[in-house]
């Protein structure tokens, strides 16, 4: 019933001002978990909420996109000054995208579940990124940054002040991830995943409000308290996130917040004193050609039963993290062989993965259900566990249940979608990094964006936020599932959205 009258009433809002209801779903991405059927149909109040608001829009347009879409998925912006009716960014990799996911159904055998998986992690989401385009972007134009970005905000600093509440005491926490926190989720890494892109985000947006204080300084133009509360609360929402993130003990998170400082002070150097361009391109593709490979070089290239010894634990403790010697590391391998062996086991299962929410199944007659795990760093550990007694073998033997996904970025994408798939997403990833360079040349080199009120440069830091916010995605993907989640997805498309409307911008024409 409750929720019912939350679902009257939004709809009600998306009626009278569309745009507050897609800011709303935003802030409410972590609504997901409350789940319910409607007609029988697994439902959630995140999804429910964004096939409200996109309901709404559609009514509200549907004539205007009937004549249009004989010319393609399109939109007009006018108040960005277009004068034409422009392809959205990234349709052809959107729609082949989707065109996999369904073919993806068909591989896992049209189950239910395989609907499911498409509807919350494919469909829902692109939804989500028409509706950036022709509500918040048509409305906002080029402030349509801050109406999705205080959105994230909000929630973001809810949820840290969750976990942070959790961890001392006054919100209840699970006793088995104990004393790692969940925030308002089930589990300790939804925290990290959430919240670290998000922290490079805002990172992004700090900085382009100082130089902004800065600018209008310098011209003497009045600055409004209430400016310098809204910054404030930025920066209180980054402390507040990353301390909820240590506090989950979310390390690929923190990993992947400590590689996008690095390459974001690069990409800075780069563009304010002409150095570092080629160390900056360097070290993405780097990272970014570690993440597809690195099943390979941590199976196959990193001896498994060798560990360094510093003879320091705080060091050990760092090459271990580092090798994936840990016992989350040891079951991350794990995982990633069994996944190897499933998939060259079958062309069907190599080409086009194990369909949407089929890898459990899959994968099931080649899992071991536990390893034998080093806890002491023994480089005599594998001698033993043949000659020893069962009660050694038993001491070290840790059970290890099926996961939903085998837990890295480009294995994730392969049993889901496929070979096809695989490279769609890389190729997306390749030409967000490409085009986040590509925009910005040297400082002393950019000239005045068409008729753009200010210079590019002033919405550098923009640019660094989302080239920051994808680098954490990449990172952490290298471990853990940054994207098969409810809100995780939506998040994916709405900052692919943010890339798209810079990319919009720079194609501008002028009056």
């Amino acid at each position: 019933m409750l929720i019912l009258i939350f679902l009257i009433l939004y709809f009600i809002l998306a009626i009278r001002r569309l745009d507050w209801s897609v800011m709303l779903f935003l802030f409410a991405l972590p609504a997901y978990q409350v789940r319910f059927s409607l007609a029988g149909i697994p439902m959630t109040l995140l999804e429910a909420m964004i096939l409200i608001s996109f309901g709404v829009w559609f009514f509200k347009n549907w004539k205007i996109i009937l004549e249009k879409i004989k010319d393609k998925i399109t939109t007009r912006h006018s108040a960005l000054g277009f004068r034409h009716f422009s392809r959205y960014p990234f349709d052809t990799e959107i729609i082949l995208l989707l065109i996999i996911a369904f073919i993806s159904i068909a591989s896992a055998g049209f189950t239910d579940a395989a609907f499911g998986v498409f509807k919350a992690y494919f469909f829902e989401p692109v939804l989500v990124y028409i509706l950036i385009f022709n509500v918040l972007l048509s409305k906002y134009s080029t402030f349509c940054f801050e109406k999705i970005v205080w959105p994230f905000a909000l929630s973001a600093f809810c949820v840290s002040v969750y976990a942070i509440l959790q961890k001392i005491g006054i919100f209840y926490s699970p006793e088995n991830f104990w004393p790692r926190v969940t925030g308002p989720f089930f589990y300790p890494n939804a925290v990290g995943l959430y919240l670290g892109p998000l922290i490079a985000l805002f990172i992004g947006w700090f900085l382009m409000k100082i130089t902004n204080y800065k600018l209008q300084i310098t011209n003497k133009y009045p600055i409004s308290d209430i400016r310098y509360l809204k910054s404030i609360f930025i920066l209180i929402g980054i402390a507040s996130s990353l301390i909820a993130v240590f506090f989950a003990q979310s390390e690929g998170a923190l990993i992947g917040l400590a590689a996008a400082t690095v390459v974001m002070a690069m990409f800075w150097l780069m563009h304010e004193y002409k150095f570092g361009l080629f160390l900056s391109k360097a070290l993405v593709g780097f990272i970014f050609l570690f993440v597809i490979a690195s099943p390979f070089i941590y199976l196959k290239l990193i001896p498994e039963h060798k560990y360094f010894n510093f003879k320091n634990r705080v060091l050990n403790y760092i090459a271990d993290k580092a090798m994936l010697k840990d016992f989350s590391g040891e079951v991350r391998k794990q995982q990633w062989r069994e996944t190897w062996k499933m998939l060259s086991s079958n062309p069907k299962y190599f080409i086009f993965g194990a369909g949407l929410s089929g890898y459990k199944d899959a994968v099931k007659p080649f899992h071991q259900p536990g390893i034998f795990f080093n806890a002491e760093r023994d480089p005599d550990f594998r001698r033993k566990l043949i000659l020893f007694d069962d009660n050694y073998k038993a001491a070290h033997w840790r059970p290890v249940e099926i996961y939903m996904y085998p837990h890295n970025f480009v294995l994730n994408i392969w049993v889901e979608l496929g070979l096809a798939g695989v490279m769609v997403f890389l190729w997306i990833l390749y030409k967000i990094f490409n085009f986040q360079f590509s925009i910005f040349p040297p400082k002393a080199d950019q000239p005045w964006a068409g008729n753009l009120q200010f210079p590019i440069s002033k919405f550098r830091f923009i640019h660094f936020g989302l080239f920051g916010a994808f680098i954490v995605i990449t990172i952490h993907g290298l471990v853990d599932v940054p994207y098969f989640k409810n809100d995780l997805s939506v998040m994916f498309f709405v900052l692919l959205a943010l890339i798209g409307i810079d990319e919009l911008q720079n194609k501008k024409k002028p009056d």
